[in-house]
């Protein structure tokens, strides 16, 4: 999108904003748990090796498959501790489900899950950053959904604390946004995208398994890349392979600025938080997170019968 030079290494600044907050958060006089620290300690670790490799990444460029393997790797980093047991790692183990309840899988089950959460959150997050502003302006919003949805809790819960870690998030991208809004001085690269996608996936675990919450937050650019992965496929193309498939470019194609479409997808992602709040039920969500895919599915099908032929390829 950039026909100009703009420095990519924003992603660190966030990466270092958060890591600032966080310290602070411990001089806060609320009750921690050892099982906490350790998963914030293992959060941090994890995401400082994420943020070495794709600052690396940035700078050199990874070819995609072995990105990927990186991606896998970081999310496998955070699940090992689990072999110890129940109380160590990061793992989506025990969830509660539509017209079931709870739900605990072994960690055979878990482990592929949550590698399969955390990958697809970094891609989703990376992928949205296509304009300027987007990626930024969806995690924020959905660092404040997490953060009201666990902040409203006795102080000594651990909960309470673990909505520390979206504020903390929230307030790094915060401080990026102003430099990052069109027209950008600098964007975040695949350091801040890949950063902010695997610190959403994990805050969403650590803070009691509010997967729900965070797929209606983030619902958006995860089905826009549901729906590029088998689009690319089904066309004969890899789906590793960038082009202008993207609901956000083909908004672009349609004839909208980049702000209009920052401001379009905030919206949403808006909408469809503050419907992960509001929402009594389990399965109300599920109804909600059913509803967002059919609206985006007949937006991209209706953008799709309008589009210029010759937009259609990578560009």
């Amino acid at each position: 999108m950039h026909t100009t030079p703009v420095p990519r290494l924003g992603g660190l600044a966030i990466f270092l904003g958060f890591l600032v907050a966080l310290c602070v958060s411990f001089a806060l006089p609320v009750t921690r748990f050892e099982q906490e620290i350790a998963r914030i300690v293992l959060l941090i670790a994890a995401a400082a090796i994420l943020v070495g490799v794709m600052f690396f990444d940035d700078i050199f460029g990874i070819p995609p498959l072995p990105k990927l393997g990186i991606q896998v790797g970081i999310a496998l980093l955070v699940i090992a501790p689990r072999l110890r047991g129940a109380d160590h790692g990061i793992a989506i183990d025990h969830f509660n489900a539509p017209f079931v309840g709870g739900v605990t899988l072994p960690l055979a089950i878990a482990a592929p899950f949550t590698v399969l959460w955390i990958v697809g959150m970094m891609n989703s997050v990376n992928w949205a950053d296509g304009i300027d502003g987007l990626a930024g302006s969806i995690g924020l919003v959905a660092c404040v959904v997490l953060f009201l949805h666990t902040y409203f809790r006795p102080k000594g819960d651990p909960q309470f604390t673990i909505s520390l870690l979206a504020i903390a998030l929230a307030g790094a991208i915060v401080g990026f946004l102003p430099f990052n809004w069109h027209p950008a001085r600098i964007i975040m690269g695949d350091t801040g995208a890949m950063f902010l996608g695997f610190a959403l996936a994990t805050i969403s675990i650590i803070g009691g398994a509010k997967i729900a919450t965070a797929l209606l937050a983030l619902g958006v650019p995860i089905l826009d890349m549901a729906w590029v992965i088998v689009y690319r496929i089904a066309h004969g193309r890899s789906p590793l392979l960038a082009d202008r498939g993207h609901l956000h470019h083909r908004l672009l194609d349609a004839g909208l600025t980049q702000r209009q479409v920052v401001a379009c997808f905030t919206a949403l992602t808006g909408v469809f938080g503050a419907l992960a709040l509001a929402l009594p039920s389990r399965e109300d969500k599920l109804v909600a997170i059913g509803a967002m895919g059919i609206v985006l599915l007949a937006i991209i099908a209706l953008l799709a019968l309008f589009r210029p032929a010759n937009r259609s390829r990578a560009g």
